[in-house]
Order: C-alpha cells, then structure tokens, then sequence
C-alpha cells in the first residue's frame, strides 16, 4: 500500500511573487508596518472574527485525500480543505505532543519556549495565544484530551476555561471532545477563541466497528495497533511479521474515519449557529506516526517526513477559499497569522511568520528559510537510557538535515527527488550541510530551559507509561 501524498506542491502556481524573510522570521520585502495585505484586512474590535484551533494529535498530512491519499479516510477534512487554504508543506517542530503543541500555542521553537522534556516549565515571560488573546477582549475556551497538555506545563495559561477530557485507550468510542466543546459554544460570549485538541487518531488505534470494517483487511498475524505492544516491539521484546505495518495502517486510517466523523459533526454544529462564516478555522497536528516507515513505530525518537509533515488548514474572513501554498512552512507559523487575520501587532519576538502574504490572489511563495524540529525523546533498547533533545532537523528549500546530538551522525536528504528520505547526499552537498549545521547551531544556542519541574510522582508516570510516553 502507498502513502505517499501527491506531489503538487508549487504546481498550480502561476504568476507568482516571492517573500523573502530572515533567519527567525520579519519580513523584508518593503512592506509598512500594519499594512494588511489581499485577504488580510484589519479588523474591528466589534467585528473581529471568532478563532477555532483544532489540533488532531498523531494526524499525517499523507493520510488525508486532501493531501493525495487515496484512500476514503477524510471527507469531511476533504470538503473544508476544497473551501479553505491548505498549505501542501507544512512542517511540525518536534516529533511529540508536549514541544510542539507549546510552538502551536506560543509561536516559538522548542529551544526557545523550553518545554522539551516533562521535567521543564516553559520559558519566563512567555506569552501564549490565549493570553493574548484575552487582552484583546476574547473569551478563551480549551478542550484537550491528552494528559500532554494538563496544566503541569503551564499551556492552560490565558485560557478561561480549560478542560481535560481524559483519553480512551482501549476503547472504540470516540472522545467527549466534542460534547464538551458544543456544550461550551451553546453559552458562548464573541468574540472567542476556542482551542480543540484530539487524541482520537493516536494509539491505541481503535474505532468503532463500522470504520474498521472499511479500511481493515483481513490479517492473521499478532500486531493489535495497542500502544503497549508498539513500545514492546520498539524495545525489541516483540516481532512482527511482513504483513504488520500494512494491518496498522488499516486501523489507524479507520481511526482518521472516524475522527473526520467528529469533524463533521463540529462543523455542522458552527454552521447551524451561523458561526462558520465569521470565524477563523484551522486544522492541524503536532506530529505524525510511523508505520516502519524507517524501521520505528509510533513517534517522537526521529524526525523523518513521516513525523514531521502535518497538515494545516485554514478557513474564514480574510482567507481565500480554495487555494493551496507549495511554500514550507512551520507550526510557529500559525500564531502570528492568527494575529495578524486579527488585526493585532504580532510579537517581534515569536519565531514563526505571518502568512496573510500568501493570502495574495497574485500566487507569492515565501523564499527559502531556515525551519527547524527539535525536543526528540529516544530510548536506548540496550542501555535503557532516555535521552532528550538529541536529535534535531533544519530544512532549507527542498533539503532537509538531521542531526544526532550524541552520535554527530549528519544525514541530508533531497524531499523533492526522495520524498521518503532514503538517499543520504551529505557527501555530495558539504558546503550545503556546513551552512545547514552553523543555522542549526544557532537554532541550538538559543535554549532558554527553565528550572526544573518536580520529578513526576508514580502517578504521574504510569499515566505516561499508559499513553506511550515513557517505557
């Protein structure tokens, strides 16, 4: 079974403008400060649009029709991605759920928010979306449904409400996401914004029969799709046969059915409030998964395409419906747009950038820039050792780098001749990966880590251990 998503990206561009920016974002095309670009018009404070973030945890780009899969697992994703802009190359900024929802939420790359590990609070005087937000006469709600995501790691910090739904491991039903946040916009004050995040795609990978029975083959081997076994197997105390990975993509494409039914059901709910057409709408992930894509399963210890291209979509006043950007770009990215649809100054610190100039009906792209991923969290089978943050990634145009902190092993890949990462060219590209490790460097010197956190209580570990996150 293939998964690799279309190539389409850049294709449908026609008469194009290029944006240049610098190495930790600004613009440098001559462009006046609060000068808001075709699609992107200042707003009123009384007319500000409502903001919805949803972020579907463990969610491959490659594995929506939207993106080229072809298989029937998104219809709904399908159907708002044909009204929004989708952005082809979308890069996630760690391998896991905690780093790169705190990029999500705080515009920052992990280096410089600081939450790489779960021993470490974000770093001082950071403010999140939410917080912002506030000031600027939003109700903020949030609904998450991972224990990632819990107020230990200060992330509930702006918000008015903030919830936690616990996850479903073992279950085929989906989350109380969903009912938790319709029961929340039924006595909604606007303008709002309104975070959404599900683990419904994440292992365990279960759904109700009526979705397995459309994506799950026939299969007599012992892969099961639990999280238990995938860490038994990464910690090489199981095997699986040939026929494993094709099985776990089954199950996992039956969860994204399912969740699109999720999806469905929430924006049927916005259009019936008549809310879908003054809100800001976006969809998107914090990371992907593997299916023995490079010999590992779940995520979090590399940083291949498989973990880090996400999809991101974004739809409402201010955006153009039906467009779609080949330009790279990064989950830092979405806080400053968000801003900037706002009409609200948008924190020269934040590392990410304002994408309203790829709103442009004149197709611009963004010239190359430097994106970085950092935070892994590797287990050594033999050593039984955790280690975070060793390795690292910095894409330049259609070239990507890995770095492993520990071993100084470098790899460097060609994404648009070898989407899958296969073909390591560092020999042939030195003075490229001399450059690729100096910007990779100074991404890496900015570590802003705060004191410590507590040690987790037992408590606090065997939620972990349940979720996949520690072995």
């Amino acid at each position: 079974m293939s998964t690799q998503r279309k190539q389409t990206s850049g294709k449908k561009l026609t008469r194009r403008k290029i944006l240049s920016y610098g190495l930790y974002g600004g613009l440098t095309a001559s462009l006046s400060p609060g000068l808001w670009l075709s699609g992107c018009s200042r707003q009123d404070h009384a007319k500000r649009p409502n903001v919805i973030l949803i972020s579907i945890d463990t969610l491959r780009a490659d594995h929506l029709g939207c993106y080229g899969y072809d298989r029937p697992t998104s219809p709904a994703i399908d159907e708002f991605a044909s009204h929004s802009m989708l952005f082809e190359d979308a890069m996630a900024t760690s391998p896991w759920t905690l780093p790169s929802h705190a990029s999500l939420l705080a515009g920052l790359y992990p280096n410089r928010h600081g939450l790489k590990s779960w021993n470490n609070l974000p770093t001082l005087n950071i403010k999140m979306l939410a917080a912002i937000l506030k000031e600027h006469g939003f109700s903020t709600s949030a609904v998450v449904n991972s224990y990632c995501l819990s107020g230990r790691y200060g992330l509930n910090l702006g918000f008015d409400d903030f919830v936690y739904v616990k996850e479903l491991l073992a279950q085929r039903t989906p989350s109380k996401v969903n009912d938790e946040a319709l029961r929340w916009l039924r006595r909604r004050s606007e303008p709002f914004f309104l975070f959404l995040h599900y683990y419904d795609v994440h292992s365990d990978y279960r759904s109700l029969p009526r979705y397995e029975e459309q994506f799950v083959r026939p299969y007599k081997g012992t892969a099961n799709g639990t999280t238990r076994q995938l860490l038994n197997f990464r910690m090489g105390r199981v095997e699986f046969d040939g026929a494993a990975a094709d099985h776990l993509i089954d199950l996992y494409d039956a969860s994204i059915r399912q969740m699109d039914d999720a999806v469905t059901r929430l924006l049927e709910f916005l259009k019936n409030e008549k809310l879908l057409e003054k809100s800001v709408i976006i969809i998107t992930s914090d990371h992907g998964e593997e299916f023995l894509d490079h010999g590992g399963v779940l995520h979090s210890q590399t940083q291949y395409q498989e973990l880090l291209d996400i999809p991101l979509i974004m739809c409402g006043p201010g955006i153009p419906k039906g467009k779609r950007s080949g330009s790279t770009v990064s989950l830092v990215d979405v806080m400053p747009t968000i801003l900037s649809l706002l009409g609200i100054a948008v924190p020269a610190s934040l590392d990410g950038l304002d994408l309203c100039p790829l709103f442009q009906e004149d197709n611009p792209v963004l010239a190359p820039r430097y994106i970085f991923a950092g935070a892994s969290k590797v287990t050594s089978p033999a050593k039984r050792i955790k280690y975070h943050d060793i390795k690292r990634a910095v894409r330049y145009s259609r070239y990507k780098l890995h770095y492993d902190k520990l071993t100084r092993e470098t790899l460097l890949y060609d994404l648009l001749h070898d989407p899958k990462e296969r073909i390591n060219i560092v020999s042939a590209h030195r003075p490229l990966v001399n450059l690729m490790l100096v910007r990779l460097r100074s991404y890496m010197d900015v570590d802003r880590t705060r004191a410590p956190l507590p040690p987790l209580s037992p408590k606090q570990i065997r939620k972990l251990r349940s979720l996949g996150y520690i072995n």
